[in-house]
């Protein structure tokens, strides 16, 4: 009777512990993943998330921001999986604070400037060190904030190159994001805005006036990496460099030739 009893409690004891590990297993692969990504790359991570979650049936929670106040985010202890920074700056910041892991930074997809005002303006703006560039500006203009938001650094860097920065600076409304300053100009609050590519065709009410020549900023490029070595993670890290996840990209104006 006592072996018996014994059988019992051993057989019952391997239930639960095999019980445990499988549900233990089942967490570790049903646990959402917290990604945080540049502002100016809401419209395709969504898309590439929306179907790495068809294929896979793993969730990934968002966080949007300007790359330097997701980096500070995180630096302050923020839980996240996967971040994707619109410039080097700030992916260097998390490596010397030891919050990411080096070996995972990799070229996601490159962008460019442009300057866009509303569809019924007209707006005569020549990048030249020539062109007086308060002529083209009657009230107020607007570019993302150079200390946190890299598509403000990179316009700086245009609006420096040719000393137009100081002249004009009064007349500049510094935006928390990119979409901060789409908005700014949608709503008719300044004259015009500089901004990416891919961010200036995300509205009907807006018209690219130019595009500010390349060579007076450095090349924009959006980087992704881990910052845990979990397996859902790295599943969804692997997934953005896919063909798949180049196409969605593509779509909304980044580009992602030779990367």
């Amino acid at each position: 009777m006592k072996i018996k009893n014994y059988i019992k409690s051993f057989l019952l004891f391997f239930l639960f512990i095999n019980i445990g590990l499988q549900y233990s297993c089942q967490e570790k692969y049903n646990n959402n993943i917290m990604l945080f990504a540049a502002g100016g790359s809401i419209l395709p991570t969504n898309e590439v998330c929306d179907s790495f979650t068809s294929i896979y049936k793993i969730k990934a929670e968002k966080n949007f921001a300007a790359s330097g106040a997701l980096a500070r985010q995180i630096k302050a202890g923020a839980e996240a999986d996967i971040y994707i920074s619109a410039n080097k700056q700030w992916i260097d910041f998390l490596c010397d604070n030891q919050l990411l892991i080096k070996n995972s930074v990799s070229e996601l997809a490159k962008n460019k400037l442009v300057v866009i005002c509303l569809k019924n303006k007209h707006i005569n703006l020549y990048f030249t060190k020539e062109f007086d560039i308060q002529s083209a500006i009657t009230d107020k203009i607007s570019i993302g904030d150079p200390k946190y938001v890299p598509v403000g650094k990179y316009a700086k860097q245009a609006l420096d190159s040719l000393n137009w920065y100081n002249q004009i600076r009064t007349n500049i409304i510094l935006a928390k994001d990119v979409t901060s300053v789409l908005h700014y100009v949608v709503l008719g609050e300044c004259d015009w805005g500089i901004v990416y590519y891919s961010e200036a065709i995300k509205s009907d009410k807006v018209k690219i006036v130019c595009e500010v020549p390349q060579e007076l900023y450095d090349p924009i490029i959006f980087y992704i990496a881990l910052l845990k070595k979990n397996y859902n993670a790295q599943k969804l890290y692997h997934y953005f460099k896919s063909e798949t996840a180049k196409e969605v990209l593509n779509k909304y104006g980044f580009i992602t030739d030779n990367l």
